[in-house]
């Protein structure tokens, strides 16, 4: 070894006791029996919507339901991390440790309230239903608010004067980003009429909002309140399926946005389940060669499902990591 390999070897080792010193150490808390990534991540870090990121980080965390009494995380500044069960501290190490009290219990219901339209797709089945603006007073080319207008419709209740419609424009064809199959269409919000009278199969309604140009040909579906509370609930059965879609014809979604998936009420899906967002994770071009493993899907973000229907459903993002797009996995894994 030379002169100048062995000062470079000195330098590090005298190095070494300040770069470890530098380091903020841990605190180390216990699971306990009712503790849930949703209150450890409360807790420690004042953000419940941590727990994706956690989730992501610890892998071997398989569901993030999961968590056992005994298990130990080590809490540092804005970051918790997962200690497997074989990682001991090292010898002489004597990390601070987190008081011994209990989390509080969780709520028997945890609700979120969703602000965002999820008027931005229209499945298949929902656009042979949906009702049509066939007529107004004149020969006016474009409608605006307060316009009398004559709609054809057929609700399963029955109209009522007073019911909110909204009208849509229908957009490009959205086909399934695995199997190419045509499950619906792509909208957008050009205003709302109510209805003032209702002689079947024809209505007269009056424009209450427009949004963009209202021509004849819009399409009219059920208006959905501007804000809604949901009790988030687990699905009763794993489900797993895909992003066909977001709002407002967007590429990369994130937080707050909508998204739309291949799942509905008839795989069991329900308002109020969770959704977990993933990506298949490929190997780096510096990975061994003749090593195949398969990794374990990237966790971008987490959603609740806001409204179903028969094929499809909508979620709102409440946390995400990493962009997101159509063709990422949606799971709802269950205990």
């Amino acid at each position: 070894m030379s002169i100048f390999q062995k000062a470079l070897l000195l330098c590090c080792l005298l190095l070494l006791p300040l770069s470890a010193a530098a380091q903020t150490k841990p605190q180390i808390y216990t699971i306990k029996q009712g503790d849930t990534l949703w209150g450890i991540s409360q807790r420690f870090i004042k953000d419940p919507y941590y727990w994706p990121n956690l989730w992501s980080h610890n892998p071997f965390v398989t569901n993030p339901h999961l968590i056992y009494p005994g298990q130990k995380v080590a809490i540092y500044d804005g970051r918790i991390v997962f200690l497997p069960e074989f990682v001991e501290p090292g010898e002489g190490e004597q990390p601070e440790t987190v008081a011994e009290t209990a989390l509080p219990e969780p709520q028997p219901e945890l609700t979120v309230k969703a602000f965002s339209s999820t008027e931005g797709f229209i499945s298949l089945g929902q656009l042979e239903t949906a009702g049509t603006l066939v007529d107004a007073t004149d020969n006016r080319l474009l409608m605006v608010a307060e316009d009398l207008v004559f709609v054809e419709i057929e609700a399963p209740q029955g109209l009522q004067p007073g019911d909110l419609y909204t009208l849509i424009q229908v957009g490009k064809k959205i086909e399934h980003p695995v199997t190419g199959k045509a499950l619906g269409h792509q909208t957008s919000v050009v205003g709302q009429v109510r209805i003032v009278q209702s002689t079947p199969p024809i209505a007269t309604a009056v424009i209450v909002r427009s949004d963009k140009e209202i021509l004849r040909g819009a399409r009219l579906i059920p208006s959905q309140l501007p804000q809604q509370e949901i009790t988030l609930h687990k699905a009763q059965q794993p489900l797993s399926g895909y992003i066909i879609s977001g709002e407002n014809e967007k590429l990369a979604l994130s937080q707050h946005d909508i998204i739309f998936i291949d799942l509905g009420h008839q795989d069991g899906l329900q308002q109020g389940n969770m959704l977990y967002i993933t990506r298949p994770r490929k190997q780096t071009k510096a990975a061994l060669q003749g090593h195949h493993l398969p990794l374990p899907d990237a966790l971008l973000g987490a959603a609740v499902v806001v409204s179903t229907h028969a094929e499809t459903a909508a979620a709102l993002v409440l946390k995400s990591t990493d962009a997101i797009y159509a063709g990422d996995r949606v799971i709802t894994p269950a205990e």
